[in-house]
């Protein structure tokens, strides 16, 4: 190093401690100010360090950027798919992916209706496979053709005489579900219910309501229960005025659906007020009942001068009859239980009498209401049946065969509307699934019969009326302002 060099460095580390020595002596005493001496202009400047950037010229303001055209929105998060409702364990026996498979069974009574003894109802079997028909047309029921066939029994058959016709529908045909137009006996119905395990339908028939117990929920019906029908009894003709200072009678026949409709009637008449002063039971087969006379001793022995009857049309139509002959005149009352109240009924057995006057002032309990005006889906219907076959009904000349069109349609409908439900609700029809459908149609009519069922109300009418007999017509007509609403 040369001799200048070490003079500079010696100069700097004498400048270096005078200001250690400065700083030492303020803060020694802080009060006096001290004055600073400038470092000397030969002190080594910092090596390497970079240049300051240049400030940038005349920048101009910041704009904010451009949305960028038409940015894609970004995709939605995927829809959980929805959880598949499970499809109830049910039978599939006459029901395919294309088919529904149904037997209609019913009384064969078209020689009776030929030689002018029952109203002529019409080509009842045409009517179903026309209504069929047009369902398979538009879809199918729950995608399913409907397919029909057909049983007949005699009319008045025994459940014996019947049970050929459920055995051929349910082990011959293996149906789906057997369709009883009329005239079944209970134990008909459960040879298919409880029997075979199948789905019945009954257009007409009152039934116990142990009947649809035993069914397991299979029986669904447009008529009604036992209970509801005889429960309902004591106020309806109370209301006219017809059990007030009477002394009451009851005529049945000695068997089941008879002794229990006997007991809820009784037990209705009790809570109005009312006891029966004497119930005989007749022997009875099938539609016929013998000892119809020992009976009436009975009655005219109590005193008895107003008669419930639960007996058949035949030995109802001998019992009126006798007691006319044996000076006993009482007020007979009827109802729906056997039939009695049915218009074919009235034109079979009491306008064909020797003596129809004896049946003048009759009275029967239904539910059956006389229509006020033409319904707006028997309407349709017979319009439908017109323009398939050419026939026109009229709804006074051909009141029967009209109404009968209606009320096979309904049931057509129904079945579409069940399984149209049991396809939508699952993806599938099996008897469970088609049970709940039918249990779904809460709200439908038939002339001026409101109808529903529910899962615990498998019988579908929801209303009651009181009629009277009519000699010039043979038929009955509906008393004004009786028809009762009945609790569901």
């Amino acid at each position: 190093m040369t001799r200048t060099k070490w003079r500079t460095v010696i100069f700097a580390l004498i400048a270096l401690l005078a200001l250690v020595a400065s700083a030492c002596s303020s803060s020694e005493d802080p009060d006096e100010p001290q004055a600073v001496e400038p470092a000397p202009t030969s002190a080594l400047e910092p090596a390497d360090e970079p240049d300051p950037e240049p400030e940038p010229a005349d920048e101009p303001a910041e704009e904010p950027a451009d949305e960028p055209a038409d940015e894609p929105e970004p995709d939605p998060e995927p829809t959980a798919a929805p959880t598949p409702i499970p499809v109830p364990d049910g039978s599939t026996v006459g029901i395919t992916d294309d088919t529904i498979k149904v037997a209609i069974l019913r009384s064969d009574s078209k020689a009776l209706e030929d030689a002018g003894i029952l109203p002529d109802t019409g080509d009842i079997p045409r009517n179903y496979e026309i209504f069929a028909e047009q369902v398979n047309a538009r879809g199918g029921a729950g995608g399913r053709n409907i397919e029909i066939v057909f049983h007949t029994f005699p009319p008045g058959a025994s459940a014996t005489d019947q049970q050929a016709a459920c055995i051929a529908a349910t082990e011959d045909d293996q149906v789906a579900i057997v369709h009883f137009v009329g005239g079944v006996t209970a134990e008909t119905v459960l040879c298919a219910t409880e029997g075979h395990e199948r789905i019945a339908y009954m257009l007409s028939g009152i039934l116990p309501q142990e009947i649809y117990n035993r069914s397991n929920g299979r029986l669904f019906s447009q008529a009604m229960t036992t209970e509801r029908l005889m429960g309902a009894w004591p106020t309806m003709v109370e209301a006219q005025g017809l059990l007030e200072g009477r002394t009451l009678g009851l005529m049945r026949g000695d068997i089941g659906e008879h002794e229990v409709a006997a007991g809820v009637l009784e037990a209705a008449l009790a809570d109005a007020g009312y006891e029966l002063a004497d119930q005989v039971a007749l022997p009875c087969q099938g539609t016929s009942c013998s000892q119809v006379d020992i009976g009436l001793e009975r009655m005219q022995a109590a005193g008895v001068d107003t008669i419930f009857s639960l007996v058949p049309p035949s030995p109802f139509g001998i019992a009126v009859f006798l007691a006319a002959q044996s000076g006993l005149d009482p007020q007979w009352l009827v109802s729906d239980i056997e039939n009695l109240v049915f218009d074919s009924v009235a034109q079979a057995v009491y306008g064909r009498a020797p003596d129809p006057t004896l049946f003048f002032g009759l009275y029967g309990l239904t539910y059956g209401f006389d229509r006020t005006s033409p319904d707006e889906h028997t309407i349709e219907c017979n319009a439908v049946f017109t323009e398939v076959t050419g026939i026109s009904y009229d709804i006074v000349e051909n009141k029967d065969a009209w109404s009968a069109v209606g009320s096979t349609c309904l049931f057509i409908k129904n079945l579409e509307a069940a399984a149209n439900w049991s396809q939508d609700t699952y993806g599938t029809v099996n008897q469970t699934t088609l049970i709940q459908g039918f249990e779904t149609l809460t709200d439908y009519q038939l002339g001026d019969v409101t109808g529903s069922w529910s899962p615990t109300k498998h019988d579908a009418p929801d209303g009651v009326t009181l009629k009277e007999y009519n000699g010039d017509c043979a038929c009955w007509l509906e008393i004004d302002g009786a028809r009762m609403i009945l609790d569901q």
